[in-house]
């Protein structure tokens, strides 16, 4: 039996799993949806919108992250050879 993760991101891909596949045009406003997420954030310190921060962690689950390590290190910051 293998531990438990204590990442919440597997859960929320299982859930993702069983749902419809969204059609394209459907959600325009994630952008804008993501704006009015609180931030808890104190103002000293921050350096990005936190809807900026969402919308990155949200194409890095897309693109496969399975934990917040691998959320945190997308994207890959090393280019690749000319």
């Amino acid at each position: 039996m293998s531990a438990r993760s204590s990442s919440p991101v597997p859960a929320g891909l299982d859930q993702l799993a069983t749902t419809r596949p969204v059609e394209p045009g459907e959600h325009p406003q994630l952008l804008g949806r993501l704006a009015a997420v609180p931030d808890p954030r104190r103002a000293k310190g921050r350096r990005h919108p936190v809807a900026f921060v969402l919308a990155l962690a949200a194409c890095a689950v897309l693109a496969g992250a399975k934990s917040l390590a691998a959320i945190a290190e997308w994207p890959p910051t090393r280019r690749p050879p000319c």
